[in-house]
């Protein structure tokens, strides 16, 4: 099972000519994803790694009938390559692109409302459900089969929660990077409603950080659920200074209900189990799992 993607999502890639796109295609297809097509501006061919290319969005899709596009392309090209794949009523849009300019995303979001397509991005690892499909930069083989369920905004803490979680014997369902960015295609609450509705997935590691609200309404949606699997969730920055920020331009603390401890209380009071340490992952997702048999 998994959530967004399966053995059977039908993916093209736009921008599949860029270093970044030829070679996480070409990874794709070796983890077994189904690339149906790439979307190549001045194509010189009509096939590469044994994909048609096509001209345009439009194209493509005509063609090949996707579930899925993932876009590779420079922060000043992303707005119109995520507008072609909305236009072209693509499902779900994976795009990994960083320092796209915020008045860019703010139209994205009003035309994604009124849409049929999802946007799991910007400056996002992508979407890769074990063994199935791979969409993004994540590398799949440090991907072991299991049913912890991984959210994240972004993705250094998220790999050592990985290798912490498969030491304990335990692996992954699906996995999702939602972007570290202030203005975003998709929620923390979206994606664990997918998690929870999904089979295979047994608990959800929630791996949040300092600035925005993000975490607050995941607490507020998990409080107010009647019937829940386990949350764990872990916030990153609980040490960074004051008047400083992380590694991406959505961690950034402008109140005090913006800092670690703000979140982490959110989260706890509607029933989460906090994770304290980094090093204490594996842990928690360890006792939480072995406490359900």
């Amino acid at each position: 099972m998994g959530i967004l993607v399966t053995h059977k999502t039908k993916v093209i890639c736009q921008g599949i000519l860029t270093p970044l796109g030829l070679s996480h295609t070409e990874q794709a297809l070796a983890y077994g994803t189904h690339v149906v097509g790439g979307i190549a501006k001045d194509k010189t061919s009509d096939i590469v790694l044994g994909i048609p290319l096509f001209s345009t969005v439009k194209e493509a899709v005509e063609a090949t009938h996707p579930d899925a596009t993932v876009i590779f392309s420079s922060s000043e090209e992303a707005y119109d390559e995520i507008v072609q794949a909305i236009r072209a009523e693509i499902p779900l849009i994976v795009c990994p692109t960083e320092r796209i300019p915020v008045q860019d995303m703010l139209k994205i979001k009003n035309l994604l409302k009124k849409s049929k397509s999802r946007l799991i991005g910007p400056a996002s690892h992508g979407v890769l459900t074990v063994k199935e499909c791979k969409l993004g930069i994540m590398p799949a083989h440090l991907f072991t089969e299991g049913s912890v369920g991984i959210m994240s905004r972004s993705s250094s803490v998220m790999y050592e929660a990985i290798q912490q979680i498969q030491q304990k014997g335990f692996g992954i369902s699906s996995c999702v990077v939602i972007g570290a960015y202030p203005i975003l295609g998709t929620t923390f609450e979206d994606i664990f409603d997918m998690f929870q509705k999904d089979k295979k997935t047994k608990a959800v590691l929630m791996i949040g950080e300092i600035g925005g609200n993000l975490e607050q309404k995941l607490a507020e949606h998990y409080k107010n659920m009647k019937k829940k699997k386990p949350l764990i969730s872990y916030i990153t920055g609980a040490h960074v200074p004051k008047n400083t920020y992380m590694g991406n331009i959505s961690a950034i603390v402008l109140d005090e209900s913006e800092t670690a401890s703000a979140k982490k209380e959110a989260l706890r009071h509607a029933g989460s189990v906090i994770v304290e340490s980094p090093a204490k992952m594996g842990d928690a997702v360890f006792k939480t799992l072995t406490s359900l048999g």
